[in-house]
């Protein structure tokens, strides 16, 4: 008697898997026996059972609801994350390479949504895949990158410095200012992007630590920014020094906060008083009927065309002055310091205060106020007050234009 077979069953099949979702060798992955973790020493963290079904479970369940779905992938970045803390870090076993592996693939899924879903699920976890944050933090879109950016405790001082020289959208740089803590490498990079909103930002963020050289060159560059000025006077730990100087620009907002901080003791506090009244002084006397250029041989005359006089009169923006005192000292003919100035030349503004006897501050302040330089194109002071060009160097930039020894 011939047997009679019942037809086959049908099996269930699952969706088929499109490029941009979670691969579909990560479901057998997960359950397969694993050669590295029978290799792996016996000390290696491993999940709880409950947590590695959890994952499972999210991946299965995500699998079966249709991959090609966003917001069934964008629920999975969400679960995979809720169950990171408990994963064991790096990847130590089978369960989290995989949960690593499918949060590495939805960091470049090709729905915004999606990967806008795991930015904000992933930004305050700070045992965050630094693979996947990396992706996020470079993301062209602002939504996805900017709360990982300014959150994501696992982003790394390489990954951030890494994107500041790479000179990204302002928005970026800003995200990036305003994270909770800030060494003074990623410090330094920020002040040095030329981009003016996120250094004010940065300025503003008491948890930024700011190394003293930089901070000073934002002293000097503040001139081109006068909205620096009253942030970098409520900078905590601020020195002293900085402090007269940025007395120099007669913001009598700026003055208010200096006088009022209580790290200051009370001869900084009278100094900054007295500078503050001094450039008032000065002012009030350029009222009179004397032009610039003879006031200027007038104190020149009596010794007294110095480097106080030219900061008097930069903080009055009274270049005209400027270029006399510096015709005077230097002993070269007006149409060559106008000439210096008007070609933005630091190099050539540097060796001309050079030449005229005046330090590399007074060259700093010359170039940024009366040479009208960009902060970012300004020749900065070599270890804080030298001079970083030699004296040879100087003086042939000097015979460029018609200045001989």
């Amino acid at each position: 008697m011939t047997a009679r077979l019942s037809p086959s069953r049908p099996s269930r099949r699952l969706p088929e898997e499109p490029e941009c979702g979670v691969a579909p060798e990560l479901l057998d992955y997960l359950f397969a026996e694993s050669p590295q973790a029978e290799a792996a020493p016996a000390a290696a963290p491993q999940p709880s059972r409950s947590v590695a079904r959890q994952v499972g479970d999210v991946l299965v369940e995500s699998r079966l609801a249709g991959m090609g779905d966003a917001d069934v992938r964008s629920t999975l970045a969400r679960k995979l994350c809720r169950l990171l803390p408990d994963l064991p870090p790096g990847g130590a076993d089978t369960v989290s390479a995989v949960a690593v592996r499918a949060l590495e693939q939805l960091a470049r899924d090709h729905i915004v949504r999606v990967r806008e879903a795991l930015a904000t699920a992933i930004k305050d976890i700070a045992c965050a895949p630094p693979s996947v944050v990396a992706t996020l933090a470079r993301d062209v879109e602002r939504t996805v990158a900017e709360p990982v950016l300014r959150c994501c405790a696992a982003l790394s001082d390489e990954d951030l410095l890494d994107i500041v020289a790479a000179a990204p959208a302002g928005w970026a740089l800003s995200a990036i200012a305003r994270r909770h803590s800030i060494g003074t490498a990623l410090s330094d990079a920020i002040a040095g992007s030329g981009h003016a909103e996120a250094t004010g930002i940065l300025l503003d963020n008491s948890g930024a630590v700011i190394a003293e050289p930089t901070l000073d060159r934002l002293v000097e560059q503040s001139a081109h920014h006068p909205d620096w000025r009253e942030k970098l006077a409520r900078r905590p730990a601020l020195p002293r020094r900085l402090a007269l100087r940025l007395a120099d620009f007669v913001d009598l907002a700026v003055v208010e906060h200096l006088r009022r901080r209580r790290d200051f003791d009370d001869t900084t506090v009278a100094e900054i008083a007295a500078t503050t009244r001094r450039r008032i002084d000065w002012a009030e006397a350029a009222d009179s009927a004397e032009p610039p250029e003879r006031r200027a041989v007038r104190l020149h005359r009596i010794g007294k065309l110095d480097e106080t006089a030219l900061g008097d009169a930069m903080s009055w923006n009274e270049t005209g002055f400027v270029r006399a005192a510096l015709t005077l000292r230097a002993r070269v003919a007006p149409e060559v310091v106008d000439l210096i100035l008007d070609a933005h030349d630091p190099q050539a503004v540097t060796a001309l205060v050079w030449r005229a006897g005046l330090s590399m501050r007074c060259a700093m302040q010359i170039q940024a106020r009366a040479a009208g330089i960009h902060p970012r194109a300004m020749l900065n002071a070599r270890q804080g007050s030298g001079f970083p060009l030699s004296p040879t160097e100087m003086a042939r930039h000097l015979e460029r234009y018609g200045v001989g020894p």
